[in-house]
């Protein structure tokens, strides 16, 4: 019985000890996993604490802006801000605390390519948004740039300034193409709508190749604008100024403007272009 005894207490004190030993190690496997877990995740948010520190500095320079014209803090924002975006995993991060400082982002249908917008804190009754492209690629290899920097004409009626409201993929190959609709005000008593492709070939980004077959032409945008007038509702011009893009019959309708000696005008007549052989004819 002693014998028996004593094998029996032996047993126990050792599953006791074995138990005491794993309970001890297994904090320490959570933590490392913790520990891999935030390694992982944690490069793109640290640039996005950054990021709103810099975002919340642009906002406040508007109210010094019309003292001393001053622009460099959207300039470090935006910098900042396509760096981060062209972190490895940036296009799998939706930057929404980014939101608070009126900063939003429009996905293409194809889900490729984003864009993320804000109205400059600099503009006046003449709108200035500022839209930052990012594009994955078929490698998912991720770059980013300022739509700004793609106009080569500084001037075009405009530009650069529009709010994208749809981003729709066209069928090219080898490059890819997209279609930008959207919006935006010339001053308080002329808002606009803009249509744009942006050809991306061989990692260069273009939206100057002139892929819109008119009447009058070819042009590199579909752009229509008109007179405000008194007690007229801007959302309903804006409607009547409407490009859009129907991506089942592969056409673009637009407004015929006028230009008179009072400005520009509507007919009341829309025209339709249906892209084909890589452009809209």
């Amino acid at each position: 019985m002693k014998a028996t005894g004593i094998l029996f207490f032996s047993l126990a004190f050792l599953l006791s000890s074995c138990g005491a030993k794993h309970n001890q190690q297994q904090p320490a496997k959570d933590n490392d996993t913790a520990t891999v877990t935030h390694q992982k995740t944690d490069s793109v948010p640290a640039k996005i604490i950054s990021l709103e520190k810099l975002a919340a500095q642009m906002v406040a320079s508007g109210e010094s802006y019309q003292n001393d014209g001053n622009t460099d803090a959207e300039q470090i924002f935006i910098k900042a801000f396509i760096e981060a975006l062209e972190e490895p995993k940036a296009f799998e991060t939706n930057f929404n605390n980014l939101k608070k400082y009126d900063i939003r982002m429009l996905t293409a249908d194809d889900g490729n390519l984003r864009i993320f917008y804000w109205l400059s804190p600099y503009s006046g009754s003449m709108w200035h948004v500022q839209n930052i492209v990012q594009y994955k690629t078929k490698n998912n290899a991720v770059t980013a740039l300022s739509f700004n920097n793609l106009y080569e004409d500084k001037d075009d009626e405009g530009s650069p300034t529009p709010f994208f409201d749809h981003i729709y993929t066209l069928n090219t190959s080898p490059q890819s193409t997209y279609l930008f609709t959207g919006y935006g005000q010339m001053s308080g008593t002329e808002p606009y709508t803009v249509g744009h492709t942006l050809v991306i070939d061989q990692g260069k980004f273009s939206i100057t190749k002139a892929l819109f077959k008119t009447g009058k032409g070819v042009k590199t945008q579909l752009f229509a604008s008109a007179e405000l007038k008194d007690n007229q509702d801007k959302e309903k011009l804006l409607a009547r100024l409407a490009i859009t893009y129907n991506a089942k019959a592969k056409t673009i309708s637009y407004p015929e403007v006028n230009e008179t000696k009072d400005g520009y005008a509507l007919t009341g007549k829309r025209n339709v272009l249906t892209f084909r052989e890589g452009m809209f004819k």
